[in-house]
Order: C-alpha cells, then sequence, then structure tokens
C-alpha cells in the first residue's frame, strides 16, 4: 500500500507539545494584530478617564435616530444612526449593518439616512442597490426628507425610523 501525501498528514505525526506550541503562537499573533489596532480616545462621561474606541468602529459617535425591523428578518432589532451620512446595507462596509438574512438587501450602500446638523432634517436617498428602496410606501430616487415613525422598505425588510435629533434636540445643544 502507498504512503498518503494529502495535505495536512503530517498533522497525525506532531505531537502533543507541537500542537499546543502552533496554537500558543497562533494566539499571540491574533493578540499582537489587536493590539496594533488603532484606537481612538475619547473622553469618559467625567472627563477623568478616557474611553478607547477601535478606529474601524462604524458607530462610535452617539446615536442620532434609530431604525427598527418591523417586518422580515431580524424583526424587533434595533440599529442606531449617526451624525452625517448613514450607509444601510448588509456588508461590513456598511455603517449601519442590515444583516439579518435578507439577501435582497445590497452588501453596500443599499440606501443612505443622513442627518443634517445645520438644517437639523433627516433625509433618505436610494444608494446603489439593484432593488429599490421605498419611504411610506413611494419609491425613493431622489433625497426626500424622512420624519419620525416613517416606515423604509428595502429588500424583503420594513424599518420604521425614530429620529432623536432633529429640530428640538441636537448633541451640541448639551452641555458638559
Amino acid at each position: 500500500m502507498a504512503e498518503s501525501s494529502l495535505p495536512g498528514d503530517s498533522i497525525f505525526s506532531e505531537t502533543p507539545r507541537d500542537v499546543r506550541s502552533r496554537m500558543e503562537s497562533g494566539t499571540k499573533r491574533l493578540k499582537e494584530a489587536d493590539e496594533s489596532r488603532t484606537r481612538i480616545l475619547a473622553p469618559g462621561r467625567d472627563g477623568a478617564e478616557a474611553a478607547s474606541l477601535p478606529q474601524d468602529d462604524p458607530m462610535a459617535d452617539p446615536p442620532a435616530g434609530w431604525l427598527v425591523v418591523v417586518r422580515g428578518p431580524g424583526k424587533g432589532r434595533a440599529l442606531a444612526l449617526g451624525r452625517g451620512m448613514n450607509s444601510l446595507g448588509r456588508g461590513a462596509s456598511a455603517r449601519v449593518r442590515i444583516d439579518f438574512g435578507d439577501q435582497n438587501i445590497s452588501r453596500a450602500n443599499h440606501a443612505r439616512a443622513a442627518y443634517d446638523p445645520r438644517t437639523r432634517r433627516w433625509m433618505l436617498s436610494h444608494g446603489d442597490g439593484a432593488n429599490l428602496t421605498y419611504l411610506n410606501g413611494d419609491v425613493v430616487m431622489d433625497a426626500v426628507e424622512m420624519r419620525s415613525g416613517a416606515s423604509i422598505q428595502i429588500g424583503e425588510t420594513t424599518l420604521r425610523f425614530q429620529a432623536f435629533c432633529g429640530e428640538d434636540f441636537d448633541w451640541p445643544d448639551v452641555d458638559d
């Protein structure tokens, strides 16, 4: 019978010490990679200590509004919206990731929800998604104003929009 030459056969000849050493080496590399990530420091609530936030955290700022899934996969889940432009999609690059199993939502930039701090208004626009975006049942082709309680449908998912920032409140109004 011929000796096997399949990739990975060498693991059967490893001793427990070899396996442990390989695992420890991999764990060490993961810790080093995590420690080398760029972090943004922001003051804590009392200003005395700093909170460390990963730079790749898409929602490191305080919430300006929310989307709540009311129909479709992910029903009952709430997603925070930040100030400025919020890209909506299934993929990791979306600022607001709607990834609960609806494959009809584009990975990147299916739609955009934006809060303009100058006018204190919310806008919704269609992004690059092949499937359409609807606001209160109407198709969205250009940017349209969005108010609290609005219904947004993308793919098979219906979201309810709830503003936090608006006419009567915005984060710069808060004295620290």
